[in-house]
């Protein structure tokens, strides 16, 4: 499954990429992340694992991250791997003009098991929960929320 997700952020490029590089800020947008586990690497840089911790339901759930790319602040690859597969999302930024930029989220999912039906069925929810963490990083941004 792939899809492309937009949306603009209107603050400047600098502003964004301040709050995107802030390993605290995650918190802010990514609902339901009780904390991060940095396993391996150099923070923000390829090859860079960590452990996500999500609460779900009231049950915890790891997600475990690679930094596949990097080309900060015009794009960056994550790899991430869990018990319903891997899935792949790069994050691209582009400069509007100076006070808005556009961020893009090109997204690729390899479903496990069950997972395989189920995710095929559920594409949009997939979608939704994608936007969802964009709209909230817009806010994060413009808004300091």
């Amino acid at each position: 499954m792939k899809y492309t997700l937009s949306n603009t952020i209107n603050r400047p490029m600098a502003e964004v990429m301040q709050k995107f590089k802030d390993p605290e800020g995650v918190k802010h947008w990514m609902e339901g992340l009780e904390k991060i586990e940095h396993i391996s690497g150099v923070p923000g840089e390829v090859g860079a694992k960590s452990d996500f911790y999500f609460l779900n339901k009231g049950k915890v759930m790891k997600i475990s991250e690679t930094i596949l790319e990097q080309n900060l602040p015009r794009q960056i690859k994550f790899g991430y791997q869990s018990g319903m597969g891997y899935n792949e999302v790069e994050m691209v930024f582009e400069e509007i003009d100076a006070n808005s930029v556009k961020q893009t989220s090109n997204s690729y999912f390899e479903m496990r098991g069950v997972m395989k039906v189920l995710g095929f069925l559920m594409t949009g929810l997939f979608k939704k929960q994608s936007m969802k963490y964009m709209d909230a990083f817009k806010a994060y941004v413009e808004k300091g929320a």
